[in-house]
């Protein structure tokens, strides 16, 4: 940030780079989802728009999981312009601009994809990944680098995480009915 001043001045403490967050040993901002396992169901997307904020010249979050036709809202809370650099494999990118603080636009992913990188143009540091699912069985982890998701029915499911450094994850679990079950996924070499 140090070669945009105006960017630097909207914080009182250094930013750091958000990609790899770790806490005792958990990591946050990794995606958990229900890979296999609900095949001949069909869900309806979600109604109420993710908020993807560019503020303080940084995308919040930096990572979010929508479903296949929920309206994603990119949104400029700046006094700087900043743009919205849509790379996607699967579904359709876009490049736009959000000029002044308030302006905001919407975009609606078509297709699953296992994710959707959000760059700014003219912030070249400013990055979001966005995982698009075909239901509703997805979470971010949190700082403690946990996540729920369900509830689901019994059964075996895959379940899959991804993080943008890390890659992807799979794991088989089993479902018992009324019962939870825990999932955890390692990284690297431990």
């Amino acid at each position: 940030m140090r070669s945009a001043p105006q960017c630097a001045k909207l914080h009182e403490d250094p930013v750091y780079d958000r990609a790899v967050v770790v806490q005792n040993g958990r990591l946050a901002n990794a995606v958990v989802w229900v890979e296999a396992g609900l095949e001949g169901l069909s869900f309806p997307p979600r109604k109420e728009p993710m908020v993807i904020d560019q503020k303080g010249c940084l995308y919040t979050p930096r990572v979010a999981v929508v479903t296949v036709g929920q309206p994603v809202e990119f949104r400029n809370s700046d006094p700087e312009p900043h743009n919205v650099h849509i790379k996607a494999k699967a579904n359709r990118g876009a490049n736009f601009m959000l000029n002044r603080t308030g302006t905001s636009r919407s975009v609606t992913f078509t297709v699953p994809e296992v994710a959707v990188t959000v760059g700014c143009d003219v912030h070249p540091w400013m990055v979001a990944h966005v995982v698009v699912l075909p239901h509703p069985f997805g979470a971010v982890t949190n700082g403690a680098g946990s996540a729920r998701i369900g509830p689901l029915p019994p059964g075996e499911y895959t379940v899959a995480v991804w993080h943008e450094v890390f890659g992807k994850r799979e794991q088989r679990v089993r479902l018992e009915p009324r019962a939870e079950a825990s999932v955890e996924f390692h990284f690297g070499d431990g």
